[in-house]
């Protein structure tokens, strides 16, 4: 009964590894389909332990969907502060070139 769910949080577990590893629109997609993953394999596992059955698909799931979380949050928002700084940098070069060829 929870051996599916335990295995579809082990998959969602690895894919969010793997866009957690990439930049951009990636880290963005990757952090909810971690947390899916990571609900998944919490709730095939109390499942699976119900049944007396082995959990150690839903144990791997719930270990690669925290690392998973871990490592898309760090691209999420590492990610974000560099668009802010080119932003920002954007910004100030705009209002120098002005200052500089406005004088002309």
């Amino acid at each position: 009964m929870g051996k599916g769910k335990a295995i579809a949080g082990l998959v969602l577990g690895i894919v969010g590894i793997v866009f957690g590893c990439l930049s951009g629109f990636f880290s963005i997609a990757g952090l909810p389909i971690a947390i899916v993953g990571l609900i998944l394999s919490v709730v095939g596992g109390k499942q699976l332990r119900a049944n007396n059955l082995p959990a150690g698909i839903a144990t791997a799931g719930l270990v690669l969907g925290i690392i998973a979380v871990v490592f898309t949050a760090i691209a999420f928002f590492t990610c974000g502060i560099c668009i802010l700084c080119a932003a920002g940098a954007v910004g100030s070069t705009a209002g120098a070139v002005e200052e500089l060829f406005g004088a002309f």
